[in-house]
């Protein structure tokens, strides 16, 4: 191409504006950040919650709160939704989810909490400000109970932690 006619879409390339630090973070996106913790019984049933601020049931876990990781978010959503206080987690999935009408996109860590045998199913404490209930059911029976983003990302979560890998689920 010869001269200064541009027949492609043109940019400015000269000098950009200097940003300080604090104007560059806030021109950053937001994304909320949550987590879910799948636990299950030696039937091999996953554990499931029934919220009392929303229809349908959810698997244990929650949104990051700010400085907050999420590994340390599933930690701690376990044990103030559960009782349980977990040393270990296993992250067998990321579920990114499209802005859906007033939630921005998100990011969803999922994690493999093992096994729990009957003594530690005893010492569970359901949270009561926001869970009405807590049970053990066949994933299959668990799926149309559940989210769309946690039927979606639950079946590919599940073969991770079968493969000991890390699934990432849109």
């Amino acid at each position: 191409m010869s001269g200064s006619a541009c027949t492609l879409k043109c940019y400015d390339y000269s000098m950009p504006k200097k940003y300080t630090d604090e104007e560059y973070a806030a021109l950053l996106p937001k994304k909320q950040v949550g987590t879910a913790v799948l636990l299950f019984n030696t039937k091999g049933e996953l554990l499931i919650v029934k919220p009392d601020y929303k229809d349908g049931w959810l698997v244990p876990g929650g949104s990051a709160d700010e400085n907050e990781s999420p590994l340390h978010c599933a930690l701690r959503e376990t044990k103030e939704e559960l009782g349980l206080e977990l040393t270990t987690l296993q992250l067998v999935g990321v579920y990114y989810a499209p802005k859906k009408g007033v939630y921005t996109d998100s990011l969803k860590f999922i994690y493999f909490g093992g096994v729990l045998n009957e003594d530690k199913i005893a010492t569970i404490m359901l949270e009561t400000e926001e869970l009405e209930e807590y049970t053990f059911t066949a994933t299959e029976d668990a799926l149309p109970l559940l989210s769309s983003s946690l039927q979606k990302s639950l079946p590919k979560s599940l073969e991770a932690i079968k493969n000991n890998t890390v699934a990432y689920i849109e």
